[in-house]
């Protein structure tokens, strides 16, 4: 059963139509996919955000990364140092490679990814991954965080299939780095608050990659989202779980709702 709070705003979606540009503005809900890869099974349930375009906030680093290597402004192995100015997070108070970056969801990390990419490659890259609404016009160093790209998560969905399918446009190297430094502990996902639990379990021959996000939209409402790929012998998922709510939705909405899903769907247990 879901929260009565995610459920209620679900209900509240649901009475949207037809949907208006304003009406985006204000939109609340719910929205799981589940796409088993060779198949084109795919689950969606609930889905009353689906179609929603909204700030991708911190699951953009995934694109980030792999245009960052692609164009060969970051290495691997390359340590940035914290220069000491203030962050919300103890996490982030420290040098950082790409892999910590990535699994404290560090911010200013990937800002200085940004400058180092600058403005015209950022569009550059968001046009070739095809990436939501393509709009890097809310500042260099913010567009993602509830400035002026959104997603909605069907496209989160088709550029993870392209990703995790070798069909994006960026070398096999940074597909390949990026692939592995998504992959998750078993039981949990890691982010800039530590590492929650998913809330299922999975055994020695399945992996689990993914990336949080959680944020506010820039319009009053606020955003969560935990999206990502999972491998179980051979079968593969991509899946996208995405909260839509009031400023008050809890931290790890997306991420107990993905949970569930991936147990009753008998992907994880």
């Amino acid at each position: 059963m879901w929260p009565r709070a995610i459920a209620a705003c679900v209900l509240t979606a649901a009475t949207l139509a037809p949907v208006t540009p304003a009406a985006q503005a204000t939109r609340t809900g719910a929205c799981f996919i589940l796409h088993e890869i060779g198949t084109g099974r795919t689950r969606r349930n609930p889905s009353s955000t689906c179609d929603l375009r909204v700030t991708p906030q911190s699951t953009f680093k995934i694109p980030h990364a792999l245009a960052a290597l692609d164009a060969g402004v970051i290495s691997e192995t390359e340590v940035v140092r914290y220069d000491g100015h203030q962050v919300d997070r103890a996490l982030w108070r420290e040098d950082q490679t790409l892999a910590t970056a990535l699994r404290s969801s560090v911010v200013w990390y990937f800002q200085d990814v940004a400058r180092r990419l600058g403005a015209e490659r950022e569009r550059a890259y968001l046009e070739r991954f095809e990436y939501g609404n393509k709009d890097a016009s809310g500042g260099l160093t913010t567009f993602w965080l509830g400035a002026s790209l959104a997603i909605s998560p069907d496209e989160q969905e088709q550029f993870l299939l392209k990703l995790f399918t070798k069909k994006l446009p960026v070398s096999e190297g940074a597909s390949d780095t990026v692939q592995r430094l998504l992959v998750q502990p078993p039981g949990h996902v890691t982010n800039a608050t530590g590492a929650p639990s998913l809330g299922a379990s999975w055994d020695a021959d399945t992996i689990v990659r993914a990336k949080t996000g959680a944020g506010p939209t820039g319009d009053g409402r606020a955003v969560r989202w935990l999206v990502g790929h999972v491998r179980r012998g051979q079968r593969a998922w991509i899946f996208v779980s995405n909260v839509v709510a009031s400023t008050d939705l809890p931290a790890t909405a997306a991420i107990d709702q993905a949970g569930r899903a991936l147990v009753e769907e008998h992907v994880l247990r």
